[in-house]
């Protein structure tokens, strides 16, 4: 049995990292696809729901994500606008997003 190997700079796990930094959990929603909102059915969810400040990581798999959080008084419901961000950009590390929670 054998296996096709992988080249080293391959990026097939294409990995996000996000930080939530502030006081407090906040809804967070990350999905694999390139429609800008992060809940189409065209995209893929990877994660909805809540996060506390950290820093976080997910193996997209894709070359675009769909972001969208809460912050302020309104943690459960005021979403922010949906943005759509490359998984890797030459010459550059992993994504990675920040995001505020107050």
């Amino acid at each position: 049995m054998t296996s096709a190997a992988v080249p080293a700079d391959a990026e097939t796990d294409r990995p996000v990292y996000v930080t939530i930094v502030g006081h407090g959990p906040i809804r967070f929603r990350l999905a694999v696809g390139p429609m800008a909102q992060c809940d189409s059915p065209d995209n893929r969810m990877l994660y909805d729901g809540w996060l506390r400040p950290g820093r976080y990581m997910w193996s997209t798999g894709a070359e675009l994500v769909c972001f969208q959080n809460t912050s302020g008084a309104f943690r459960e419901s005021d979403w922010s606008e949906s943005r759509i961000v490359p998984t890797r950009m030459k010459y550059r590390g992993p994504t990675e997003i920040m995001v505020l929670t107050d």
